[in-house]
Formats: C-alpha cells, sequence, structure tokens
C-alpha cells in the first residue's frame, strides 16, 4: 500500500461545518487540557489547533499559546472567531501555518498539546518522529506533550460491519438554515501498515431544499499503547502520565482515549 506523508489538510467543507457537529461540540476535553496549561504556564504550543476549539477558551483564561496547523481553510475559520474575541484574548494568540512534522518556530514552550488525534493523520513513522523530535527541539526545560489518539478497537481493524456507512449523530440546522447530518464508514482496512482508509460523509439539506453529498476521504493511523511509549522514549520523552479518559482516569480494555503526557528528558 503506498501511504502518503499525512493526511492532515482538510478539504474546505469540513471547516465550514466543523463547529457545529455535536462530535465536536460534544467533546468533554477542554478541563483536561486547560488544568495542564495552568499547571504548566506560559507559553503553549498547540498542533493541529484547527478553527480554534481548544486555543480560544485557553486565551481567554489566560494563556499566552500559538496555534500551528496546516489547513488554510481550518485557520481562516479561526481567524474569524478572533475577530469576535477580546482584544487582550486576540493579543494572546499566534496562528501559524505550517506542517507539524517538520515546524521550525521563534519561541521555546512549557507545554504543547495535541487535541482530538492529529498525531494519527501522521502515516509514516518517520513523520511520527519528526513531530515529535520538534516538539522535544521547542520544549523547555522538563515540558510536556500531550497526545490525544484514540484506544484503538480491534474490531475496526477487520471487521466488515465497519465498511457499511452509519449516521454519527442526528441532524442538526446551522445558524443559516442548512441542515447537516454526518455519516462515516472505513473503505478498506490495511493491517499490515495499521491504517484504515476513513470515510466521513456529510449529507448538506439547504434551505431551498437543494441536497449535497460531500466525502472528506483520508488515511487513519492506529497506534498501540506500548508502540508510543516506545516513540516517545526514541525521541526524548518520558511518559510523565497516561489516561482512559479526560477524567484521568487509568487505561483500561474499554477505556475510549488514550492520553499521553510526556515530559522531556535533556539527555
Amino acid at each position: 500500500m503506498a501511504t502518503p506523508a499525512h493526511s492532515g489538510n482538510y478539504q474546505p467543507f469540513v471547516a465550514e461545518y466543523y463547529d457545529y457537529l455535536p462530535l465536536i461540540q460534544g467533546r468533554k476535553d477542554l478541563d483536561f487540557y486547560l488544568d495542564f496549561a495552568r499547571a504548566a504556564g506560559d507559553p503553549i504550543l498547540e498542533l493541529g489547533c484547527g478553527t480554534g476549539r481548544i486555543l480560544i477558551p485557553l486565551a481567554e483564561a489566560g494563556c499566552r499559546i500559538t496555534g500551528l496547523d496546516l489547513s488554510e481553510s481550518m485557520l481562516a475559520v479561526c481567524r474569524r472567531k478572533l475577530e469576535a474575541a477580546e482584544p487582550l484574548v486576540r493579543k494572546r494568540i499566534r496562528l501559524v501555518q505550517g506542517d507539524m512534522v517538520a515546524f521550525k518556530l521563534d519561541d521555546t514552550f512549557r507545554l504543547i498539546i495535541v487535541p482530538f488525534r492529529p498525531f494519527q493523520h501522521l502515516i509514516r513513522v518517520e513523520d511520527q518522529m519528526g513531530c515529535l523530535r520538534a516538539a522535544h527541539r521547542h520544549l523547555a526545560p522538563g515540558g510536556k506533550i500531550i497526545l490525544d489518539l484514540f484506544h484503538t478497537d480491534a474490531r475496526r481493524m477487520h471487521d466488515p460491519e465497519f465498511l457499511q456507512e452509519r449516521e454519527i449523530h442526528s441532524e442538526v440546522t446551522l445558524p443559516d438554515g442548512r441542515r447537516v447530518r454526518l455519516a462515516e464508514h472505513v473503505a478498506a482496512f490495511h493491517r499490515a501498515d495499521q491504517v484504515n482508509d476513513a470515510e466521513l460523509v456529510y449529507y448538506i439539506t439547504h434551505p431551498d431544499g437543494r441536497t449535497e453529498r460531500l466525502v472528506h476521504a483520508f488515511p487513519i493511523r492506529y497506534l498501540f499503547r506500548y508502540e508510543v511509549e516506545h516513540l516517545l522514549a526514541r525521541c526524548g520523552f518520558r511518559v510523565a502520565g497516561l489516561y482512559g479518559g479526560f477524567d484521568r482516569s487509568p487505561l483500561l480494555d474499554d477505556s475510549p482515549e488514550m492520553l499521553f503526557v510526556g515530559e522531556k528528558l535533556d539527555n
């Protein structure tokens, strides 16, 4: 299987609908990142900051934060949201369009966060290590990185059930009257590469009755606990924390998340 370097550059329509979907709005991770941000102190870097879902509330809480994302369409939404923010909040935020695999910034950070799976858009091991090594270079001594990964469900590696399209949530209505329904399915399994070809399917109904079916297709890399621990160790980190949920519960067989806190080692 020929795999791209990574799949983090979303199609423009994804940014258009992103903030309105219950899949995004219902994610209970903000307090988790706020707690770590307050403990770490400034400055903070968010990799894969997208539309600012985590970035802007952290700035509103007083954090000085840089947001990096590959997708110009996601950053454009974030900029529009910042236009409505208080001047002091805008002053605390810097946005950078860049690749999380090989970024170079003129700052050193106390904390780097990677919320809601962007690390799993890095398909190749060399890109995963490139990201972690770049993070290591940009962290102050003792600084930390937080990786948010899904806890791999073995059924999603092979079960034909997941090849069938399924609705993620019921239809939602946008402020302009458009209605959006989101579905997903696996287009192909590539177990030897630990990659699924995934598709998110957006069903749009416009106020005039016109309908659209938009497909965002991308490869997604699934990872396992000790694989990630080895990656962190190879890139100069020790595992300072590992959680199965945003309540800091331990990683168990049925945990939905794998939340790694890597602490920079200076040797």
